[in-house]
């Protein structure tokens, strides 16, 4: 059974193209699994209008934000391979099935592709003028198309779009276990994965991810919730949190060393170290 993991907020403009691309996969998925976080838009409308007996739509009764709404989502997915899908991108038509195919053949927990870029028009953006992480630097030239992610790589932050992901069931089941509500899932998700299993890059945009001003206003919340954390920290990062309930359902290595370093980034901590030199 093949599931796919969708959160909506005010997402008319590009909702039914979204569902459009996943509904007309060559290999066909079983459920669409999407919870609304309180549209004020005609979200709501676009997908009941699809009457789609696959599509499964669920509105919170109040807004309960990302992190906590994909969580949601995935744990309500009933599938063996569970996809992660945004409201504004355009899948491949054969993404489901490459996907599903390399991890039944590789055995992976979690696959995690590349992806083109298109504007708010559905253009295509040159990858060149988007500013790159260090992964997609790193692998600039590599002629695999298969690259292994290991957890060593990924705990100082997430480096892979999580509209790219497809998890097992056995990733869903210790996501759903663990029930962060402080980090972002998808990076949860890798290090869980990489944590008790596999996982790989394909090296093959299969989505467009879109780019407009909404998500691009997203990606600012994001870097100013982390940036806040750093400057105000409870009583631990969210990140020490995370590491310690992963800790206790599979032993990491390394643990003390990776605590250790998101303690050292709160600016405090690091102009006490400095006073010491």
């Amino acid at each position: 059974m093949i599931s796919v993991a969708m959160t909506t907020y005010n997402g008319e403009k590009y909702i039914f193209k979204q569902l459009e691309s996943i509904l007309a996969q060559t290999v066909p998925v079983d459920e669409i699994i999407i919870f609304d976080d309180g549209s004020t838009d005609n979200t709501a409308q676009i997908i009941s209008q699809l009457n789609n007996p696959k599509i499964k739509f669920f509105v919170n009764d109040h807004n309960v934000g990302y992190i906590k709404n994909f969580y949601k989502a995935i744990s309500r997915c009933s599938g063996d391979f569970i996809f992660l899908s945004d409201q504004d991108d355009i899948w491949v038509s054969n993404k489901v099935e490459r996907m599903v195919r390399i991890m039944e053949d590789t055995g992976t927990d979690a696959l995690c592709t590349n992806f083109s870029l298109i504007n708010a028009d559905g253009q295509e953006i040159d990858r060149e003028s988007f500013p790159q992480n260090r992964f997609f630097r790193d692998i600039k030239g590599n002629v695999n198309l298969l690259i292994s992610i290991e957890f060593e790589y990924i705990v100082y932050g997430n480096i892979i779009q999580g509209a790219t992901f497809c998890i097992n069931k056995t990733v869903q089941k210790y996501y759903k276990e663990l029930n962060n509500e402080l980090v972002y899932h998808d990076h949860q998700l890798l290090l869980i994965a990489s944590k008790i299993g596999k996982v790989i890059f394909l090296n093959e945009p299969l989505i467009q991810y879109r780019i407009h001003s909404n998500n691009t206003i997203g990606l600012k919340k994001k870097k100013s919730k982390l940036l806040k954390e750093l400057k105000f920290p409870k009583i631990e990062p969210s990140m020490v949190t995370f590491l310690r309930q992963l800790n206790r359902v599979s032993k990491v290595q390394h643990y003390f060393h990776y605590i250790l370093y998101y303690y050292l980034r709160i600016p405090s901590i690091k102009n006490i170290i400095k006073t010491l030199k």
